[in-house]
Formats: structure tokens, C-alpha cells, sequence
């Protein structure tokens, strides 16, 4: 019963946040590069990825967008021919960003409420990791003042306080068996809150060359008292109390580099990298309110490792009202191959995107943007569960946003 126990708390709202569900789509025009043109656009979405390019916007503005991320994934149990695919599902990351200051002024000020992280994923109650994972929903809400200063013409520097909002809910079966003969069922629920930074400077250099360097700290959202249910026959209901229980999720550090140049008039270039410190998640840690033989506080090791990732976009302005984009990108998964599990199989990634921006009038503009995130394939076999297989997952994320200037 321990180690069932044991198996159990490897859902971990922790684990969710920690693995691969980064979400990379605050901006629709950098969703349009692959997530490159931290140093490129100077508009409201700055707040989130370059806050010393705020001050250098000569009006304010307002941007409202979200995307549709489209989770697939297929996992094929060692020996077996049989796959399981995950159900339909889709996650609206969501940003708002808005400006305020004198125009052309040596200073701005903005707010940002976006979706940095998240995620979304079923694979039922039928399948062979179902005491892993029947379904998550999972989302990290940013909110971020932020102040921005044009100390040159060309260089500006600007910083913001974050508060997030997590939520966490999943469930997965149990080994035991129900009067009408279905598994047994854990339900694990909470909201935390934690609070970081945000800091960016920006740099114009000669011939419209841009440079940007961005940090963005950890957040350790403390989850409280978040909701524990367990589903289980009457005999061993003793054995799992309904209580409440406390985790730390550590949402990871970041450090990005953009540069942007033009190739000709029309055409400019821009690259972003980007790394990642998930090295924070050393461990995984769940206390419990009320604790019987088999229902113990535990600690898991879990040694995630640093990440990186890479982007370049081409942005091309075809006309004064509309400009086209594409970009590609690579992303190193922070997973180790034993701590590989059915929250967000992750793996090294690649990804491709396209969009555009239309000029609807003087104050209003539209952006849309596609990218795909092929994941690929891993066969590993999990440290703790044993759960031994090949997955491949695919990421699609449509999205759209409305800007209005004044």
C-alpha cells in the first residue's frame, strides 16, 4: 500500500509546472517567428519580453490575445503494439498588455496579465499509465506592473514585480476496485500564489540593428491547503481520508538574448536565445494535513537538468497594411529519461511557425499566428513507477490578438 501511496503523489501539480509546459505565446507576432523578436518589436507585449523597449513606444496601446494549444500525444507500452492517444483537448493561454505614459516621453508605464505556463492533457481511465495520469488542467497566471526609461535615444532599461496565480487540477486511478468493478480515483486540486521579477534592457546600434537582454526570475508558487479527494471502497476509506495538503511549485528562471537587422528594406531578421533554469526542481515534496499508515508526507528526487532553446524568424512587410512571418525554432527538454512521465512526456523539440499582422486602421491592428511543436519520440522506462513505453507528442497552437493605439 506504501508504494501505491508512493506511485500516487508522482502527480504532483510540481511536476506539471516543472516539465515542458512552458508557454511561449504572449506575443502573436513572436508566435509568427518562433518565438524570436525579443529585440525586433517595440509594442505592448514588451512588458513580458524586453521591459527596457516599453519607454522607446511613441504612443500607448492596449492588446488583448490568446491561442488554442492543441495537445496530442501517443504512447505505445513496451511489447506491445497497442497505442493510447490522448483525448481532444484545448488550453487558452490568454494575455493582456496595456501601456500608459506622455507620448514620445523618456518614460512608460504598463501592466501584463499573461499565461507563461500551462497546460492541459486526458488520456482516461483506460490505458496502461492510468495510476499515473487520467487528466490534468494546469495554468500559472502572471500579473505584471511594470516601469520602463529611455535613458539614450537608442537605450532603454525597464523592470516589473510578478505575482502569480497557479492552479492545479488532475486525478488518476487507484489499484483497487469499486463495487461496480472501475478503479478507484485520486483527485488532487489547489491554487498557490508566489511572486518574482522581471528585468530588460534594449539597445538600438547603428543601421536599425537591435540588441535585448531580458530576465525573468524564478517563482515559487506555495500551494496551500489544496484539496486532496480520494475515491475509494468504503473498507478502505479510513486509509485515505479527504484532507487538504502543502507543496512548493518552483516556475523556472529564465535569461534571453534577442538580436534583429534588417536584410533589406522590407525585411528584417531576428534571433532569440534563451536559457532555462530548471535545475530549481531537485525534488518534489508533499505534506499532507492529516497523515495514516499509508497516507505519509513524502520526497522524491527528481534532478531536472538546465535547458536551452533557439529561435529565428523573418518578418516582411509586404505593404504599409500588412506584414507576413515564419520562424523555426529548437527547444532541449530539462527531463531526465527516468523522470519521463504521462503530465508532459517531454522530449527535445522542434517547431515552425507563420502568421501575420494587419493594419485594420490608424489604431487598430490584428495579428494572427500558427506554430507547431513536433516533440520527439522517447521510449523510456519511469524511475518511480515503472511505467515502461514510447511517446510522441505533437503541439499545435493557433492564436490571434487585437491591438487598439492611441
Amino acid at each position: 500500500m506504501k508504494k501505491l501511496l508512493l506511485s500516487l503523489l508522482l502527480a504532483s501539480p510540481t511536476l506539471l509546472f516543472a516539465q515542458g509546459s512552458q508557454v511561449n505565446t504572449q506575443s502573436q507576432k513572436a508566435v509568427g517567428m518562433a518565438g524570436a523578436g525579443s529585440a525586433l518589436f517595440i509594442d505592448e507585449a514588451s512588458i513580458f519580453y524586453s521591459p527596457g523597449a516599453l519607454a522607446k513606444m511613441e504612443g500607448n496601446g492596449i492588446a488583448i490575445g490568446a491561442s488554442a494549444v492543441m495537445y496530442r500525444s501517443a504512447f505505445r507500452e513496451y511489447n506491445s503494439t497497442e497505442i493510447h492517444n490522448t483525448k481532444f483537448k484545448i488550453t487558452p493561454p490568454f494575455s493582456v498588455f496595456a501601456t500608459f505614459g506622455p507620448k514620445n516621453s523618456w518614460w512608460k508605464a504598463g501592466i501584463g496579465v499573461y499565461t507563461p505556463f500551462g497546460g492541459s492533457v486526458d488520456w482516461g481511465t483506460d490505458w496502461p499509465g492510468k495510476y499515473e495520469l487520467n487528466h490534468l488542467q494546469m495554468r500559472a497566471i502572471y500579473i505584471q506592473p511594470t516601469l520602463s526609461f529611455k535613458i539614450t535615444e537608442n537605450f532603454g532599461i525597464g523592470g516589473g514585480f510578478v505575482y502569480n496565480v497557479g492552479l492545479v487540477d488532475l486525478s488518476r486511478s487507484i489499484p483497487v476496485t469499486m463495487a461496480d468493478g472501475s478503479s478507484g480515483q485520486a483527485n488532487l486540486s489547489g491554487t498557490g500564489t508566489g511572486m518574482g521579477y522581471n528585468l530588460g534592457v534594449h539597445y538600438h546600434l547603428e543601421d536599425n540593428v537591435s540588441l535585448s537582454l531580458s530576465y525573468r526570475s524564478k517563482v515559487v508558487t506555495k500551494l496551500k491547503d489544496g484539496d486532496a479527494d480520494f475515491s475509494v471502497p468504503p473498507s478502505l476509506a479510513a486509509s485515505f481520508p479527504n484532507t487538504t495538503f502543502n507543496a512548493e511549485l518552483p516556475l523556472p528562471a529564465s535569461f534571453n538574448f534577442g538580436i534583429s537587422f534588417p536584410a533589406s528594406s522590407k525585411v528584417d531578421i531576428a534571433a532569440d536565445a534563451t536559457f532555462i533554469g530548471y535545475d530549481i526542481y531537485k525534488s518534489l515534496d508533499f505534506d499532507y494535513a492529516d497523515n495514516t499508515p499509508v497516507l505519509q508526507d513524502t520526497r522524491q528526487e527528481k534532478k531536472y537538468d538546465n535547458a536551452f532553446s533557439g529561435k529565428v524568424g523573418v518578418n516582411y512587410k509586404t505593404c504599409d497594411n500588412l506584414t507576413l512571418r515564419a520562424g523555426i525554432g529548437y527547444v532541449y527538454t530539462p527531463v531526465r529519461g527516468p523522470y519521463v512521465s504521462p503530465e508532459t512526456p517531454d522530449n527535445n523539440r522542434v517547431m515552425a511557425s507563420a502568421g501575420f499582422t494587419y493594419l485594420l486602421s490608424d489604431k487598430w491592428d490584428l495579428t494572427a499566428a500558427y506554430v507547431l511543436q513536433q516533440v520527439q519520440a522517447r521510449t523510456v522506462t519511469n524511475k518511480a513507477s515503472g511505467l515502461s513505453g514510447t511517446y510522441k507528442t505533437n503541439i499545435h497552437a493557433p492564436g490571434i490578438s487585437l491591438t487598439y493605439k492611441w
